[in-house]
């Protein structure tokens, strides 16, 4: 019985959203309660009940099948619900003071509320029905808290540089469009997702977790053997691809920028683009499991290439973008994107190396790591925007003078993001690399050290801007001040985590990292093989050079306002090509949106006015106004041929219902 306590880690945060339209001056106060609560009963799960444990009651018949409301409390669930419960309570912390005020205050409080109890019902769920609810409502919420700012009025809430064009295609994006964008693209991604479970049911008859992972052999080998096993991946892991921000679903995540800053923490750190690396966490050791046991090993060789391509593309695409972007926030969305896609790399590799565990367990860890010291980047951005009225990079340089404390909550940040030991960015995104390396695909294993490098050039760039360099005449002329104590706090604090975390994080004989593995991968949903966690001295020193080599050029170019670019057109034009995002935006809106658009025209054009309007509104009209001229010809005013005419009529129908009789009865 005690454990359906362990229902309210996800019902409280929704019972606040309900709660707060009622009870609206309130409404941060209960969030903020109900989210700490939260986090407390999750981090007490499993004292509260035996891990692995599933705790449901029955909800519907499906098929004939009983389906189970539930959830799965195991190490996964445990720790990704509770850095979700905690990161979400920082920032609803700050955002009791950063949203004071605003004129969507109530709307504003019932999406977060709502948004975080379905995020941690999707990490909780016990079923792939529970699962989608809680995926789909991070979905609507986010839609509703991207486009908070929906009147557009305020072009600071904006992103990208108004008046400016890329293949003819606007690069300036409204909080609006950006709510409709960040809709369109994930649910384009969740029509595969739900194809995907679709076809899983139809195989196996449950869309419970633990079923499908008891069942894994025989759905593996039955897919396999109707040639639909890639297919199903594909489709499957699609709505995970599009909700992490992976190559080709990135560009929603870019635009997200346009709502508050404590949106872009919570979005962006700890929830809703993770929410594709939990699916792939959740049911990768499966497959794993499945195609070793089924002896289908190459056949999911090509679906792990494929993640651990993507991953890594996608690592390298977003920092070469952020490298040259002006914008604070949306060198931090690039960036998440980036993170994201060492994570799918990890997952990726853990195919191909003899503990997959371990890498992914990496993917695990850079999750929480990306968790504290992006949260606290954006926290901090939000602080900085809002100072300087700017969200450009430029406009806030001499910050330090003034805002010394949120300086060295984003140094603490940037250097956990750059991978500079002992910061907890270095060791998992390390592991990662190392995991890359030992799958045997070079290519993968370039493009990340690669991104590693961009990583921290283009954080450092930031910083140094923002921190090392003086501000102008303007900036004397600005009354700059130090975030409110309720603003500051959360993302300080943030920033030490990801130091404290990092010291903490190895030890030869353990660690927090040794902890946290043997918890969820030695109690997991299956149990995979585990192996003790270990650095290569070669692998440690190329990722530390490259971190270094990244961190001083930035601070040697930009401390000194060296323009390398403006002196080379080449340069110019590769910054250009990466500013405007690889032109890809650009296709898109070619390709599907303007493309659509021009269809819509053209049927409207010509068949709804051409064909329809004109048949019902022209054609119809005048044939039924010609057949009545014809027929008043007949007219004459001659009764006595009307009635001749109508008992001839008469007559005829008599005589066919007596013939229908005789041939009908005999």
């Amino acid at each position: 019985m005690i454990g359906y306590i362990l229902f309210l880690i996800w019902a409280l945060p929704m019972i606040a959203a309900g709660l707060g339209l009622v009870l609206k001056k309130q409404a941060p106060f209960i969030s903020i309660v109900t989210i700490a609560l939260s986090f407390v009963i999750s981090a007490m799960s499993p004292l509260l009940v035996k891990v692995p444990s599933v705790i449901s009651y029955p909800w519907f018949a499906l098929l004939g099948n009983q389906i189970r409301f539930g959830i799965l409390v195991d190490g996964l669930s445990v720790i990704m619900g509770s850095v979700v419960a905690f990161v979400s309570l920082l920032i609803a912390i700050y955002s009791y003071k950063y949203m004071y005020g605003d004129w969507g205050h109530t709307r504003y409080w019932y999406f977060f509320s709502f948004f975080v109890g379905s995020m941690l019902l999707l990490v909780y769920a016990s079923n792939l029905i529970v699962l989608l609810i809680g995926w789909e409502g991070t979905t609507l919420a986010s839609y509703a808290l991207i486009g908070h700012w929906y009147t557009d009025e305020d072009e600071e809430r904006w992103v990208g540089d108004k008046g400016r064009y890329a293949l003819g295609v606007p690069m300036w994006f409204t909080p609006s469009q950006s709510g409709v964008r960040a809709m369109v693209v994930t649910s384009f991604g969740d029509i595969g997702f739900i194809t995907g479970i679709g076809m899983l049911y139809k195989v196996s008859g449950t869309i419970s977790i633990l079923g499908i992972e008891s069942k894994i052999v025989e759905i593996i080998s039955a897919l396999d053997k109707s040639g639909l096993l890639l297919p199903f991946l594909i489709a499957f892991t699609m709505g995970a691809f599009a909700k992490s921000a992976q190559f080709p679903f990135y560009e929603w995540l870019v635009t997200a920028m346009t709502g508050p800053s404590s949106i872009s923490a919570l979005i962006h750190a700890a929830t809703m683009v993770n929410a594709g690396v939990y699916l792939l966490l959740r049911f990768v050791p499966m497959l794993i499991q499945g195609a070793a046991v089924a002896g289908l090993y190459s056949s999911l060789n090509l679906f792990f290439t494929y993640v651990l391509i993507i991953g890594a593309f996608t690592a390298f695409m977003m920092a070469s973008m952020a490298v040259v972007s002006n914008e604070l926030k949306l060198i931090l969305a690039y960036s998440t994107a980036s993170q994201i896609g060492y994570m799918f790399m990890g997952i990726g590799a853990a195919y191909f190396i003899s503990t997959p565990s371990i890498a992914l367990f990496a993917s695990l860890s850079h999750f929480i790591s990306q968790a504290l010291f992006k949260a606290a980047m954006f926290m901090a951005a939000g602080v900085l925007i809002e100072e300087f009225s700017s969200r450009y990079i430029k406009d806030m340089a001499g910050a330090y003078s003034k805002m010394k404390l949120t300086a060295i909550a984003f140094m603490l940040a940037s250097l956990s993001l750059a991978g500079i030991p002992p910061f907890s960015g270095f060791w998992d995104k390390d592991l990662i690399l190392e995991s890359t390396m030992l799958s045997g695909n070079i290519i993968a294993y370039i493009l990340g050290v690669t991104g590693a490098f961009m990583t921290a050039f283009y954080i450092f760039r930031a910083f140094t801007i923002i921190f090392v360099n003086k501000g102008d005449e303007r900036f004397k002329e600005k009354e700059i001040k130090e975030a409110h104590a309720v603003m500051l706090w959360p993302y300080f604090v943030l920033g030490l985590l990801s130091l404290i975390f990092g010291i903490f994080w190895y030890f030869p004989n353990g660690g927090l990292a040794s902890m946290m593995y043997s918890f969820v991968y030695r109690q997991s949903i299956p149990k995979l093989p585990t192996a003790q966690i270990f650095f290569s001295p070669l692998d440690v020193g190329i990722s530390v050079t490259v971190a270094l080599i990244g961190l001083l050029t930035a601070f040697y170019i930009y401390a000194n306002r060296r323009e390398v670019v403006l002196n080379s057109s080449i340069l110019k034009k590769l910054r250009d090509f990466l500013y405007d995002r690889w032109y890809i935006n650009s296709v898109y809106y070619r390709a599907f949106v303007y493309a659509l658009n021009n269809l819509a025209s053209f049927m409207r054009k010509n068949v709804e006015f051409g064909l329809f309007d004109r048949f019902y509104h022209n054609l119809v009209p005048r044939f039924i106004m010609g057949t009545g001229e014809k027929l008043r010809k007949f007219q004459r005013g001659d009764i006595g041929k009307y009635l001749l005419v109508l008992l001839a009529g008469a007559l005829f129908l008599l005589i066919i219902g007596f013939i229908m009789v005789v041939l009908m009865y005999g």
